[in-house]
């Protein structure tokens, strides 16, 4: 049996394109053959049939990788876990023969062992790496058969690591799509942009190390004619969601990267931390979703399952593990200006909002419903008069207004806008307005048209005292607006403006289903809301189901208990799809919007309490 040994062209940093380096010494001769795959111009393929192929069935790969330094920027726990997604990647296309990885393996690495060693060194056996040399692939065949009968993969362990995505970074060198290359050439792949003559094609298998990270169909076409397709196995997923430890208020992105091309369904699923109860995560619908405020309720696992719907196989990605830190809250921070636009029409559909006024002194508020201002920010449909009444606990009336300049208060209500930072109205326009000073307790203000005539309206409530101590002490402490929920632009719309030195956490809700029940009795009731928190245009988060996940259910609870809030309705049989949230807010200007799931239409409640 003639074997000859046989080293793998190297992978060179980025700007170097050293020539293949072959052993010179130690009875190392000679390379085998070897294939050399490549697409020409025009995506005809070439197969230079020269050199070995494995044997059916697994092709072992020993990783002896150990524990990186620190932290990695893609959150994985160690180098194998890093190297075992290149192989997911491959085995995604090859037919009949297979990378196995077996973990931590206390195999001696050595050259003629018979092993396939991965792992970092300093030297390639006793010669010194190339000066910009990542990482080689050497190992033997048997001449008679074409069969490989070892390959070994060293990384350069003189040269910093990482693992992320994205883009090459400076400083540190990207361990995945190295591995990627190398695990390429186990399989018997070499370099096409130093064939003979050399391509121009994106490929992972290309001798400079790029911002390429996944396999592309060059790379792929290589592995399928050495080894035929997989035609069992599904999707193939190059990069798995990866875990983090974030602060509250912090983003995470849950993501999954499919190598090749397909009509991909993605299925996500979330086990809430302390648990083993399997929920779906129905907001992410494709290979990434970005929850742009975690919050404590957020910590736990996340996995997607891909499946392609051309052929109805499927693969699950490997777990992510998402775990939240708590921030301090100050609670000093208050609610400085609530606001709610939505539909007002007759009857019941009159845009109710409800106010509470903390401490042990009567506040100064300045409250508005705008009609025909809207209409100056592009608003169509704009109710064109607004009537406005303040009604107290008891049913007694205690401020009302048509036009908010036929009120005495007209000049102070204009100072206190631009105090606030508040739009002004036009003169003589027919929004309506009420500064007056309210002692502590529960108010409703009513929006309706005058003539009972319908249209698009904004309410607004301003914290107007002018001095901040006095502010906190006397606080806006929740606003709760009724109002009809249509399609398209006219969905309930809530508005907060946060300040104060630090965070605060507030309990948001949008109600229907509950508003259906004793003692509301409302049958126009909107059957499921949707409640999602803006910043600008920044999706912070969102929730249909207040019982979803199941984990979040007890801290909502206690919540509205705390802030005098009623119960939900926890019965999933129609009644019980109210939306809720907690949610940590930093000082700032936010909007959370009520639409009706999937587009259904109904009266909504939406309420912002300020947790004490």
């Amino acid at each position: 049996m003639a074997v000859a040994p046989r080293w793998e062209p190297t992978l060179n940093l980025a700007g170097d394109r050293d020539s293949d380096r072959r052993s010179g010494g130690g009875g190392w001769r000679g390379v085998c053959s070897f294939m050399l795959i490549t697409l020409l111009p025009g995506g005809a393929e070439a197969f230079d049939t020269l050199g070995p192929t494995w044997a059916n069935g697994d092709i072992v790969l020993h990783l002896q990788l150990g524990l990186p330094s620190g932290p990695l920027l893609d959150g994985s726990p160690d180098w194998a876990t890093v190297a075992q997604s290149a192989i997911d990647e491959w085995n995604g296309y090859l037919g009949r023969s297979r990378l196995r990885s077996l973990l931590n393996s206390t195999s001696e690495v050595r050259r003629g062992n018979r092993i396939n060693n991965v792992a970092f060194r300093a030297d390639v056996y006793g010669s010194a790496f190339g000066e910009r040399t990542l990482a080689v692939t050497l190992g033997s065949s048997n001449t008679g058969t074409g069969r490989y009968l070892e390959q070994d993969v060293l990384f350069n362990s003189t040269v910093t690591w990482n693992s992320y995505r994205g883009p090459l970074r400076s400083g540190a060198r990207e361990f995945r799509r190295v591995a990627l290359h190398e695990f390429g050439h186990v399989i018997g792949l070499d370099h096409p942009d130093q064939a003979q003559p050399a391509q121009s094609i994106a490929a992972v298998m290309n001798s400079i190390v790029s911002n390429i990270e996944v396999l592309q169909s060059d790379d792929i076409a290589g592995a399928q004619a050495l080894y035929g397709p997989n035609a069992t196995s599904g999707p193939a997923i190059a990069a798995h969601p990866q875990s983090r430890i974030v602060l509250v208020g912090q983003t995470y992105t849950m993501a999954v990267t499919l190598g090749g091309a397909g009509a991909y369904t993605y299925t996500w699923s979330f086990v809430p931390g302390g648990t083993t109860r399997v929920e779906p995560f129905r907001f992410a619908t494709g290979p990434a979703y970005t929850i742009g405020s975690v919050q404590l309720a957020d910590a736990g696992t996340y996995s997607v399952r891909v499946s392609d719907a051309a052929t109805g196989a499927s693969v699950t990605s490997n777990t992510a593990q998402l775990g939240v830190t708590a921030i301090g809250t100050s609670a000093e921070t208050a609610l400085a200006n609530i606001s709610t636009r939505g539909v007002v029409g007759r009857g019941d559909d009159a845009l109710i909002a409800g106010l509470v006024i903390g401490g042990t002194t009567a506040k100064e508020v300045f409250i508005r419903a705008a009609g025909p201002a809207l209409g100056e920010f592009g608003v169509s449909g704009v109710l064109s008069n607004p009537v406005l009444r303040i009604v107290n606990s008891a049913g007694a009336t205690v401020a009302e207004n048509d036009d908010w300049q036929s009120s005495a208060s007209g000049p102070a209500m204009s100072a206190a806008a631009a105090r606030l930072g508040a739009f002004q109205f036009q003169p003589g326009s027919r929004d309506a307005a009420v500064l007056t000073t309210l002692p502590p307790g529960s108010y409703t203000a009513i929006v309706s048209g005058v003539n009972d005539t319908t249209g698009v309206a904004l309410i607004e409530a301003y914290d107007a005292d002018a001095t901040p101590a006095i502010a906190r002490t006397r606080k806006l402490v929740n606003i709760a607006t009724r109002g009809r929920v249509n399609t398209g632009d006219d969905v309930l719309i809530a508005g907060l403006v946060v300040t104060g030195p630090g965070p605060r956490t507030f309990l948001i809700r949008a109600i229907g289903p509950t508003l259906a029940q004793p003692p509301f009795g409302i049958a126009a009731a909107l059957r499921d809301p949707l409640l999602q928190i803006y910043q600008g245009e920044n999706l912070l988060r969102e929730n249909d189901d207040w019982d979803a996940p199941g984990s979040a259910q007890p801290a909502l609870r206690e919540a509205a208990t705390r802030v005098g809030a009623f119960a939900l309705k926890e019965v999933r049989d129609g009644t019980g799809l109210d939306a809720a949230m907690l949610i940590t807010l930093q000082p700032g200007s936010y909007t959370a919007k009520v639409s009706g799931f999937q587009g259904t239409t109904g009266v909504a409640l939406v309420e912002v309490y300020e947790m004490p």
